[in-house]
């Protein structure tokens, strides 16, 4: 990336802005700034709701990630995915009053599944600070062009989200939260990677009631479903030796939930910072170390487009948080092609189901891959 530059390529900037990870550890010494002068997140800090739903632009990267399973009421399906991105590109501690600023730009990315046709639909933006593009503090209302995702004027525990693709579809949807927000990281912090700076503040709904409209094929289809969302706040990139990742995240029948990841490093192995979590219906999260899991990759589907080749049907084994018992699960996709093969980097994000060992249905997930196409440029 440009440093202090407001021009910027797009695969540079997709690039930095996918290049946050997913980790915690143990607490070190850690920095009150970036040698760039942004603020590092620091253990044990308090966060005060609804500002935390906000922008943060004292922070370098920032994004608000949604994924769902949707479903109308004569069970055709759907899945989305909705990222907003937003990048420092200098220290700041508001966003500014002009109408068109310096100091941040703006990514975007929406996916659409839509099972019945075998389409998978998706687009990216990318804008400066401005009218049409922001984020702003003390409450969530985040704006790529007319893709929104705010806070309900008449329900503070409710946000909407609009997006459309190109003139192929419109969604529009309201989710509501059916459990508290989890933050992740024992001292506060989700850690990213060997280095003391390399962590995020890290905040999830992983269970949102969703109900809302989708427009496709010139008719309104009436939905309703399940989304997850995270909110993350960090100043550091991957680590320079990490080459990609593999993230899921997973709902299940019973109400529990399981976030769990690899950070592969250069030669292919999970980095010590891969971890899964398991979050309780009451919201409760345990801990599991990348030496307590099993992350079977399983086959491999190459993409017609960009010929990379994606591990799109992984095995996780791990135990139960109850009970202690070894248990098993398999990811299916409901499609292969769900790839945004886009500039720069392309990584595969999409819907599937969760499987048990005996092949019964016992939730649905996310599933995203990040990295298979070889170097992932602007992560050092």
């Amino acid at each position: 990336m440009g440093k202090g530059s407001p021009v910027m390529k797009i695969h540079d900037i997709t690039a930095g802005l996918l290049s946050l990870a997913l980790c915690h550890c143990g607490v070190s010494q850690v920095p009150l700034f970036t040698n760039e002068g942004f603020k590092v997140p620091q253990p044990g800090s308090e966060l005060f709701f609804p500002a935390a739903n906000g922008a943060h632009p004292e922070y370098k990267i920032e994004w608000w990630y949604l994924t769902g399973h949707l479903y109308s009421d004569s069970g055709r399906r759907f899945g989305y995915q909705a990222t907003f991105f937003r990048s420092g590109l200098k220290p700041a501690t508001s966003m500014g009053t002009s109408p068109f600023g310096n100091q941040q730009v703006y990514l975007a990315h929406m996916a659409l599944t839509d099972l019945e046709n075998g389409r998978f639909l998706f687009a990216e933006r990318l804008s400066r600070d401005g009218w049409d593009a922001y984020a702003l503090q003390g409450g969530l209302s985040v704006r790529n062009g007319d893709w929104t995702l705010q806070a309900s004027d008449t329900d503070p525990d409710r946000m909407n989200l609009g997006f459309s693709i190109r003139s192929e579809a419109v969604v529009d949807i309201s989710l509501t939260p059916a459990k508290p927000v989890v933050r992740f990281g024992k001292d506060g912090t989700s850690r990213k990677g060997p280095a003391a700076e390399a962590r995020s503040f890290y905040l999830s709904h992983t269970r949102l009631e969703t109900t809302g409209t989708i427009r496709i094929d010139g008719a309104t289809v009436d939905v309703r479903g399940s989304s997850w969302m995270d909110h993350e706040i960090a100043s550091s990139q991957l680590d320079p030796s990490y080459t990609g990742w593999d993230w899921i995240a997973v709902q299940l029948k019973d109400g529990w939930e399981v976030k769990a990841y690899l950070l592969r490093e250069a030669d292919g192995s999970a980095s010590p910072f891969s971890a899964l979590i398991w979050i309780s219906p009451d919201g409760d999260l345990t801990y599991r170390n990348s030496n307590e899991f099993e992350w079977n990759k399983g086959t491999f589907w190459t993409s017609p487009k960009t010929g990379y080749r994606y591990p799109n049907r992984p095995a996780i084994r791990t135990r139960h948080p109850l009970t202690g018992e070894p248990l098993g699960f398999f990811f299916q996709p409901v499609m292969n092609d769900q790839e945004l093969a886009l500039p720069g980097t392309s990584y595969w994000e999409g819907a599937g189901d969760i499987l048990d060992t005996d092949g019964e249905h016992i939730g649905s997930a996310y599933l995203e891959l990040v990295g298979y196409g070889g170097p992932i440029r602007g992560l050092q």
